[in-house]
C-alpha cells in the first residue's frame, strides 16, 4: 500500500532533523598577531605577514595566502586579535535584485529606431552591425556614442534573455569604447551583480559615482554593489541618499530590511580562510569550532572544484544565525534548513562541534554557489537542488519507496513543473519536489555518468533552456526523463 500523508510527514520530520541544525558561534582568541588593513575597509588578522615584490603574504588557516599590495592600506604589527570585527555582508534582502530587469532606471539610448532594428534582427544580435558601428567610433563623438549605445542595446537584450556571459561581453566592449560612459557603467554593473561578480560591479559604480554623486540611479546601484561585497551598513548609507533624491517604496522596504540585518549582525565576529568568510555571534562557541567549519568548507570546495570543473571567482560568505534571527532575516519557508541568496545562511541552535549533518548542509549550500555561477542563474530549481543533494551525498533512501509508488501511479510532479522556486509549494509538496530532484540527478549520474552534470550546466549557461539542454547533452526530452525516472525508481525502490 502506498505511503500517504502520515508517512510523508514522518519523512519531513526526519529531513528537517538533517537540514535544520545548528548553533555555531565562537569567541575570538586574544593572541598576538599582525593586522592587515585593506583599502576596502576590511581587515585580516594573521600571523607571519611578509612582503615580497608587489605582494603581501601571510599564513592562513589553510596555508600561505597572498594579497596584492595595491589592495592594502597598512599593516599593524603585533596587535591583539580584536574581540569584534566588522559584520560580513548579508544577502537576504531581495536577492532577486541581482537579476533585476535591464536597463536600470534612467538609461536612455540615443540610437535611431532603424539602427536598433538592424542590431536586433529577428530577435538576435547582429555582430556585423555592431562591428560596423565600432569601426566608426573614432570618427566623431556622435559615432562613438552610437557605437556605445549599440553595444549596450546588445548587452541589455542578452541580459534580459539571461545570457549573462554574452551580455557582459557586450557591456565590457562598450566600456572599452568609452570607459566613462555613464550608461555603460550602470549596465555593466547591473550585469556583474546578476553574475554575482560583486567586486567588478563595485569598481564600475565607484567610477560612475566619481562622475555623478547625486544620481539616484548611481547611488542605488552603488548601494547594491556594496551590499553584496562589503555589507548592509554601507549599502544603507547610499540607498538612503538615493531615497532622499527620488523616493521609491521598494527601495524604502529594502532599506528597512537591511537596517534590521545591520542591527542583528553588528555584534558578529569573523574568521577567514582562503575561499571563505565565516561570520557568527562570537560569544557562544569555541574557536576550534570555527576552524572545523572552515576546514569542512574548504574540503567541500576542493571536491566541488573537481566534480564540477569550476572555481568561483570571489570568496564565499557563510553567516551563522540563531534560529529566530534566520527566520527574521531570510523570511524563508518553515521547511527551509538554510538559504543561499549570494551568501550561505544557516540557522544554528545547540551545536558545539561540527557534525556530519552540519557538514552536509554546508556542502549542499556551497554546491548552490557553484551551480549558480556555472549556469549564471539559468539553472532550474529541480536540477539545482538535485545536484546539491547528490554532491552532498544525501540519500535517496528516505524518498525512494514513496517516489516509486507515486511514479507508478502517475502521481509525481512533472519535472518540467519544478523549474521555478520551491517556495511556492506547501511542506509536503516541497519535500516530494526535493526527492524527485535528487532522483532525477542520481539517475542521470548513474546511467549517463556524473561528468554529464557540468555539461548540462554549461549548456544552460550558453543560453539553452533545460529542455534544450537535455536534448543536446543527453538526447532526451522531459517526457523521456520522467519515464526513465519511473523505471529507475521501480528497479531500485519498487516492491
Amino acid at each position: 500500500m502506498a505511503l500517504e500523508h502520515a508517512e510523508i510527514q514522518k519523512l519531513i520530520v526526519r529531513r528537517r532533523s538533517l537540514l535544520l541544525a545548528v548553533a555555531l558561534l565562537f569567541p575570538a582568541a586574544s593572541v598576538r598577531a599582525d593586522t592587515i588593513f585593506l583599502k576596502n575597509g576590511r581587515s585580516i588578522v594573521a600571523e607571519a605577514v611578509t612582503e615580497t615584490g608587489d605582494k603581501l603574504y601571510y599564513e592562513g588557516e589553510f596555508g600561505r595566502v597572498s594579497i596584492p599590495k595595491s589592495m592594502v592600506d597598512r599593516v599593524e604589527k603585533g596587535g591583539a586579535v580584536p574581540a569584534r570585527r566588522q559584520p560580513v555582508p548579508s544577502a537576504g534582502v531581495e536577492p532577486e535584485r541581482q537579476g533585476a530587469d535591464l536597463p536600470p532606471a534612467g538609461i536612455v539610448l540615443t540610437l535611431e529606431a532603424s539602427q536598433m532594428e538592424r542590431i536586433l534582427r529577428d530577435g538576435t544580435v547582429d555582430d556585423r552591425v555592431l562591428a560596423e558601428l565600432s569601426s566608426k567610433a573614432t570618427e566623431s563623438a556622435q559615432d562613438r556614442q552610437n557605437a556605445v549605445d549599440g553595444l549596450l542595446l546588445a548587452a541589455m537584450h542578452e541580459a534580459n534573455a539571461k545570457r549573462l556571459a554574452e551580455a557582459s561581453r557586450w557591456a565590457e566592449e562598450a566600456l572599452r569604447t568609452d570607459a566613462f560612459d555613464r550608461n555603460a557603467l550602470l549596465v555593466a554593473a547591473q550585469i556583474d551583480l546578476a553574475r554575482r561578480q560583486y567586486s567588478e560591479a563595485l569598481q564600475h559604480m565607484l567610477v560612475a559615482h566619481s562622475m555623478d554623486q547625486n544620481s539616484p540611479d548611481v547611488l542605488t546601484l552603488l548601494g547594491d554593489a556594496y551590499y553584496f561585497s562589503e555589507g548592509a551598513e554601507k549599502a544603507v548609507w547610499y540607498w538612503k541618499q538615493a531615497q532622499a533624491i527620488r523616493p521609491d517604496a521598494k527601495l524604502q522596504n529594502r532599506i528597512e530590511r537591511a537596517e534590521k540585518e545591520v542591527e542583528v549582525e553588528r555584534g558578529f565576529d569573523q574568521a577567514e580562510s582562503y575561499h571563505f568568510i565565516l561570520s557568527w555571534h562570537g560569544s557562544q562557541l569555541a574557536n576550534s569550532f570555527g576552524r572545523q567549519v572552515l576546514e569542512s568548507l574548504e574540503k567541500a570546495y576542493q571536491e566541488l572544484e573537481l566534480s564540477l570543473d569550476f572555481s568561483p571567482r570571489e570568496p564565499v560568505s557563510v553567516i551563522l544565525y540563531g534560529s529566530q534571527q534566520f527566520a527574521n532575516i531570510t523570511r524563508a519557508p518553515r521547511w527551509a534548513g538554510a538559504v543561499n541568496d549570494g551568501k550561505i545562511r544557516v540557522p544554528v541552535q545547540g551545536l558545539t562541534s561540527l557534525t556530519a549533518e552540519l557538514a552536509t548542509v554546508l556542502k549542499h549550500e556551497l554546491t548552490h554557489s557553484f551551480v549558480f555561477q556555472i549556469a549564471e542563474g539559468r539553472c532550474p530549481t529541480w536540477f539545482n537542488e538535485g545536484v546539491a543533494q547528490l554532491q552532498a551525498a544525501e540519500s535517496l533512501d528516505e524518498f525512494g519507496q514513496v517516489l516509486a509508488e507515486r511514479f507508478a501511479a502517475s502521481r509525481q510532479i512533472p519535472l518540467a513543473e519544478l523549474e521555478g522556486s520551491f517556495g511556492r509549494l506547501n511542506t509536503s509538496q516541497a519535500f516530494q519536489a526535493y526527492g524527485e530532484s535528487l532522483a532525477a540527478v542520481q539517475m542521470i549520474s548513474d546511467q549517463y555518468g556524473e561528468y554529464q552534470l557540468p555539461y548540462l550546466l554549461r549548456a544552460l549557461r550558453g543560453g539553452q533552456n533545460m529542455s534544450q539542454a537535455l536534448r543536446s547533452v543527453l538526447r532526451m526530452s522531459y517526457e523521456d526523463l520522467d519515464a526513465e525516472m519511473a523505471a529507475y525508481l521501480a528497479r531500485h525502490y519498487g516492491k
